[in-house]
């Protein structure tokens, strides 16, 4: 019986201290977001003014504009990929959808920079010639594609 309590302990710890680190993480998000200055990065790289934060340099020769989405997903966040997405191609931005996403690491650093990107974005998740930003609007999503950068 002792065992179980313990258990029990451990796991509304466990789930509290998700609860709390998923709300620091959103509160971080939306405070970067209204701060006026860009926000650094873990690795001091600063986000464009789009507010697109670099993830991979590998990817910084695709033209495409990359939207993660869930394939026939009815929840709000891939609705709203699949919207983006449409609304993209009508202005003529070639767009991809997809599901997955990968990355190549060169360095440790480079790793440890996305996993902290990756722990505080919210969906749906647009990549831009390697620079990425999560649910951003459709004119963040046209003005970072227009920079060319």
């Amino acid at each position: 019986m002792g065992l179980l309590k313990l258990v029990l302990k451990v796991s509304v710890f466990g789930v509290v201290a998700i609860a709390a680190l998923a709300i620091v993480g959103q509160v971080r998000q939306h405070l970067a977001s209204i701060g006026g200055a860009p926000a650094r990065t873990a690795s001091g790289d600063q986000a464009s003014a789009a507010g697109f934060v670099l993830l991979s340099k590998d990817d910084a020769a695709n033209q495409k504009v990359i939207v993660m989405c869930a394939p026939n997903c009815p929840r709000a966040e891939s609705v709203r990929a699949r919207d983006l997405g449409q609304a993209l191609a009508v202005i003529g931005i070639p767009y991809e959808l997809k599901s997955d996403i990968s990355f190549s690491f060169h360095r440790p650093e480079e790793m440890a920079r996305v996993q902290q990107f990756m722990a505080n974005v919210t969906n749906p998740l647009v990549l831009i010639r390697g620079r990425a930003k999560g649910n951003p609007t459709f004119e963040e999503v046209v003005a970072e594609y227009r920079s060319g950068k």
